[in-house]
This record gives structure tokens, sequence and C-alpha cells, in this order.
């Protein structure tokens, strides 16, 4: 029997011919998986350096742009340093102006008071003054009859005072003082016979208390005597009473002050007799404890233009 000469491989030599082969496809693979990784990792990096380039490129421009905004916004900071200060004197003129512009409105307006207010009454706002025979207030006002003491007798008033009268009178009944008046406005002709009857009953001593013709406030319409029903005409207990208080604590809100109060130079103490001066002189007087004749004319004349306001 003829046997093969040709030898026969077993399982084992094919398993690791096959084994051998893998690892050589396998640590192929590695080689151009590596060499393909090393060439897009050059491609990166190149791509890196363009872009590292261009970015230094883009930052230089950058810096250079912002050296320059940065001197422009020095320079515009400079310039509004300058407007502002332009701006601020500007303001200043254009405040001055306005003040100056102010004293000047004031000053027209005051004038325009003078010219439209009773000259006479200019003249009574005085310490020194006289109102002849044909002297009237040009607008006079009737008190209403309930402020009346005596029924039937007519009390007039300046009519620009009456509203301040009026007001006093109000409050002073609202605060339980019943005020009336018993005298107001009175012409030339009924202080001339008003002054004789107290001569003849009193004689040089009516100098004490009446003055002459002329020189009675009364005659201007801005003064009033005050009373009560209980004390009628006869005014001897109406210093220190409720209603003299009253007129002392409260009547310069009103613009009206004492005439002709203890001590003054002119006649003898009035409690009764009120004068109205303009609320602005009047608040002025009492808080400075003044009497309306002690003051310079210089400082009277101050409130000449706001007498009615």
């Amino acid at each position: 029997m003829q046997m093969n000469d040709t030898p026969k491989h077993s399982l084992a030599f094919w398993f690791v011919s096959i084994l051998i082969i893998l690892l050589v496809l396998g640590f192929l693979l590695q080689i151009y998986f590596l060499f393909t990784l090393s060439k897009q990792v050059s491609d990166v990096t190149k791509s890196n350096a363009s872009t590292t380039d261009a970015l230094f490129a883009l930052s230089s421009t950058t810096l250079s742009r912002f050296d320059e905004n940065e001197k422009k916004l020095v320079m515009f900071s400079d310039m509004l340093y300058e407007e502002q200060k332009v701006s601020e004197e500007l303001g200043d003129r254009v405040e001055k102006f306005v003040k100056q512009v102010g004293k000047l409105t004031g000053t027209v307006d005051t004038l325009e008071k003078l010219t439209t207010t009773d000259p006479e009454l200019l003249q009574k706002y005085s310490r020194v003054y006289f109102l002849n025979e044909n002297y009237k207030p040009a607008d006079l006002a009737v008190l209403e009859e309930k402020y009346d003491l005596v029924d039937g007798k007519q009390v007039s008033i300046h009519s620009d005072v009456l509203p301040y009268l009026e007001d006093l009178l109000e409050n002073a009944k609202e605060d339980n003082v019943s005020l009336m008046v018993l005298s107001g406005y009175r012409s030339f002709a009924e202080q001339v016979t008003l002054k004789e009857a107290y001569t003849v009953r009193y004689g040089v001593g009516s100098n004490q208390f009446s003055a002459d013709q002329g020189y009675s406030e009364h005659q201007l319409g801005t003064a009033v005597d005050f009373t009560t029903q209980n004390f009628g005409q006869d005014l001897s207990l109406f210093a220190g009473s409720d209603a003299h208080i009253w007129l002392v604590e409260n009547a310069y809100k009103y613009g009206f002050i004492m005439s002709y109060p203890e001590n003054n130079t002119f006649y003898m103490y009035e409690p009764w007799h009120w004068r109205f001066v303009g609320t602005k002189l009047a608040r002025y007087l009492d808080r400075e404890e003044k009497n309306f004749y002690d003051l310079e004319q210089r400082d009277i004349d101050a409130y000449i233009a706001e007498l009615f306001d």
C-alpha cells in the first residue's frame, strides 16, 4: 500500500496562522490610523497657526483702534467739560438776568399799585398828613346793619377794607366775642361838628382824645371804633374787656392795629380805636411790639404798595 508524502497540517497550525495574519493586519491598521491622525494633527496645527496669526493681527488692530477711541474719548471729555463750564456760566448769567427781570417786574407792579391807589390814602399812610375838606375815599361801602351798634345809622368803610373787617367780626363771633362797630368813616364836616361838641363839653382837654378836622383817621375810611352791645357808646370800660383782649391778640391777622395805645405821644389811650394798615405791616408791628407812629417813614413806605394785598 502506497503512502502520500504531502504533510497534513493540524488545526492548531491554521489557527496560529490566522492569528498571525490578524495581528499583522491590526498592526498595519494601527500604523495607518497613526499616520492619518498625525496628518490631521498637522493640519489642525497649521490651521491653529493661521488662526493665531489672524487673532494676533486682529488683536493688534483692535488695540490700535482702542487707543484711538480712548484718545477721542479723552478729547470728547475735555470738550464736554468746557461746554459744561460755558453752560454753567451761561446759567449763572441767565439766573442773574431772571432775578433782574423779577426785580424790575416787582418794581413795575409796585409802581402800578402806587399809581392806581388813592393818592390821599398814600398821604395818610404817613406819620404826617392832612386831609382837606373835599377829601372822601374814592369808594366807600356800607357795613351790614347786623354789625352796627345803632339801628338805622349807616356805618361806612373803605370798600377795600370791608372784607378784612367782616372777617374780623365774624371770627370774633366764632370765638364768642360779640364785637360791633360804633363808628367808621367820618367826613371833614362831621369831624368839625364832633370836635366842636367835645370842645364845648371838655374845653381844651378835648385835644387829648379828639383830632382836629383833617387829622382824623376816620376821614380816611380805614379806621373804626369797636364796642359791644353791653358797652354801647360808653367806651370807658372797653379797656381790659374780653372784646379788647381778643382784638389785641387777633386784630393784626386782619390788618388792624391800635392807633393810640398806652403811652403814645399823640392822643389819650383809645383801646377801641383801630385802623387798617394791611396784614403785612400789622403782623410786623405785632411781632416787633411796635406802634405805627413809632416807625420811621422809610420803614412805613416799604409796605405802601402791599396795603390791600
